[in-house]
């Protein structure tokens, strides 16, 4: 039976930057990938309004899920707001419950960025009551009847708040797929020109990441993960089932 998984970001592009060659490589091995973003990415330009750059960026990430071989959602909320609150908790719940996903990927609960640590959390708070057929949520799907797998990327720059690389327990190898991973993250253009104004080469800083989580076990590129494992979660590493001798545990 394939596999369902969502790909949870704050913004567009963020799953292609930090998951992307492992969503390719899951929806290589027949899964059904959906990638989500929570805000719509109001403020990836300095130049053009909020409609004009919603816009351009929700062509950008349909274009870039479709190079990992995935669908695009976006619930659009808007960026730089997205809060850890009950009514944003409500909406991942509604997300997951219609998807109903055996495995989920998002941002960690601590990162640099706001919008990326609360949807870690947002992630975290979501799953439990997706379980539970009373919490409030608009829609009509049913709440699930088991939990998913969820799994945290790297934060931005794999560096956690004592300025060291953040420990993962699962890499796995991508070294198959990086071309298709940037190719996926490129085709945020927009994205990709703001941040060169800062003097960011955001797609190569991106190819030493993956160099960097690769020589950890001896390849050449890799994305690294820490499995959620709090009590109730699943405790196996699906993505070993799934993706075989591509996946380390650390």
């Amino acid at each position: 039976m394939s596999k369902r998984v969502l790909a949870i970001g704050g913004h567009p592009d963020d799953m292609e930057q930090f998951a992307g060659g492992t969503l390719a490589l899951l929806s290589k091995s027949g899964a059904e990938v959906l990638i989500a973003a929570l805000t719509a990415g109001e403020c990836g330009s300095h130049d053009l309004s909020s409609e004009e750059i919603v816009k351009i960026r929700r062509k950008e990430s349909e274009n870039g899920a479709k190079v990992l071989g995935a669908q695009f959602l976006n619930i659009g909320i808007i960026d730089g707001s997205l809060s850890y609150d009950l009514e944003t908790t409500k909406k991942v719940v509604k997300l997951i419950r219609e998807f109903k996903p055996d495995i989920i990927i998002t941002h960690p609960t601590v990162d640099y960025m706001t919008d990326h640590a609360h949807t870690g959390k947002l992630v975290l708070w979501a799953v439990p009551e997706s379980i539970h057929p009373n919490f409030p949520a608009d829609t009509k799907a049913k709440a699930l009847e088991k939990m998913p797998y969820v799994y945290h990327t790297d934060p931005q720059g794999l560096i956690g708040p004592d300025g060291q690389i953040v420990r993962v327990n699962t890499i796995v190898n991508i070294t198959s797929v990086i071309e298709q991973k940037l190719k996926a993250f490129a085709a945020h253009n927009s994205q990709i020109g703001f941040l060169e104004k800062g003097k960011i080469d955001a797609v190569e800083k991106t190819r030493r990441w993956a160099f960097t989580r690769g020589q950890q076990v001896r390849i050449d590129c890799g994305e690294g993960f820490y499995q959620e494992l709090l009590e109730e979660y699943p405790r196996k590493n699906i993505l070993l089932d799934i993706l075989d001798d591509k996946v380390f545990t650390l």
